[in-house]
């Protein structure tokens, strides 16, 4: 058993150092072979499980960083199992705050928004208490907070993230780089409210902070660089932005190619500074890209689905496509009642869209 162990170690370190440079496919193979050489086993002691359990946390982050968040979900589900049976301690508690956030965030984009509340109050539950964590329920604060925004409950999510960011400035300093996923989603919360001057400087902490990270993150970069690059649009600095985003694009495919959520994220902005600028026909082409890459990953129903279905109607409108715009503003009234409920500021915007143009 222990020199099993000891090569599942290896593969997995070098599995992640592999997804770290951006080689997905034998990251995940490496992870998946160094799963096989340890074996489930049910004990008290977190040092009998602790190599499966990390494995399997690999594997659910390789998973949700490629959009598949049911096997994400699963994956964290082994784990917490696993860890379960352990005796309490602080290290326990502390990786399963980490796996439940995960799991939460997973229900999250699956838009299993009761699912995802309940995973997640119950890791903020644990992270409480647990004293010798100060910093621990950071995490489940912020992932609260991103699931209030989704929700439209941008009241709450204001609060979570400023606990979060609390927490983080009082233990960890006002440099930790784990502020820039605080100031990243402070920028996203202010850019979903129409705030997009107030917008501006958290998301630029963000894209300063991983710029100056080391190790790089380019994942990080990406994300942050596309919200920057969407307050600018907000602003109507079309040109920063559409640059901005640009170079969001390049890593996000650089990574993992043309296929992937965060491509169609960025061809989804990219189109909105298209569609500002006049360019309706490369919006069209561009919404209709990022469309069809959501939906071969988050299916027909999902909220996200419904948002590039309001654009797409807004550009049929701006070009005198009543028809098709009727049709595409009322399935996408379809899918956000169904997901997000008939009170939900994306639905209701939705609705005033449909309305103005009859």
């Amino acid at each position: 058993m222990g020199m099993r162990n000891l090569k599942a170690r290896r593969m997995h370190r070098k599995a992640r150092s592999l997804w770290r440079d951006g080689h997905i496919e034998r990251a995940e193979s490496l992870a998946l072979r160094a799963l096989e050489l340890v074996p489930p086993v049910e004990s008290a002691s977190l040092a009998r499980v602790a190599d499966r359990v990390s494995v399997l946390e690999t594997l659910a982050q390789f998973a949700s960083d490629l959009a598949n968040h049911s096997e994400a979900h699963r994956r964290c589900d082994d784990a917490l199992d696993l860890l379960e049976k352990v005796e309490p301690s602080a290290s326990r508690d502390e990786w399963c705050v980490a796996l439940l956030v995960h799991k939460g965030n997973s229900q999250r984009l699956s838009a299993k928004y009761d699912e995802s509340a309940l995973t997640l109050a119950r890791a903020l539950v644990l992270a409480e208490q647990t004293p010798d964590s100060p910093l621990l329920p950071a995490g489940p604060l912020n992932a609260l907070g991103i699931l209030s925004k989704d929700r439209g409950l941008y009241e709450n999510a204001g609060i979570y993230y400023n606990r979060a960011l609390g927490l983080l400035t009082d233990h960890a300093g006002r440099d930790a780089l784990e502020l820039a996923a605080i100031y990243h989603n402070l920028a996203g919360l202010a850019h979903v409210q129409g705030q997009f001057i107030q917008a501006e400087e958290p998301a630029r902490r963000a894209v300063h902070s991983r710029r100056a990270a080391s190790p790089p993150d380019p994942a990080g970069l990406a994300a942050d660089l596309s919200v920057l690059g969407a307050v600018l649009a907000g602003q109507e600095r079309f040109d920063e932005a559409a640059a901005i985003l640009s170079e969001a694009l390049a890593l996000w495919r650089s990574r993992y190619g043309n296929r992937h959520y965060e491509v169609a994220v960025q061809l989804h902005n990219l189109a909105a500074i298209q569609q500002a600028q006049g360019d309706y026909s490369s919006a069209e082409v561009t919404l209709g890209e990022a469309l069809e890459i959501k939906r071969g990953i988050l299916g027909e129903s999902h909220p996200e689905i419904a948002a590039i279905l309001n654009n797409l109607a807004t550009v049929y409108s701006d070009t005198g496509r009543r028809r098709e715009a009727r049709e595409c503003y009322d399935h996408a009234i379809e899918i956000f009642t169904q997901t997000l409920g008939e009170d939900h500021p994306n639905t209701l915007a939705c609705i005033q869209n449909r309305h103005n143009l009859a």
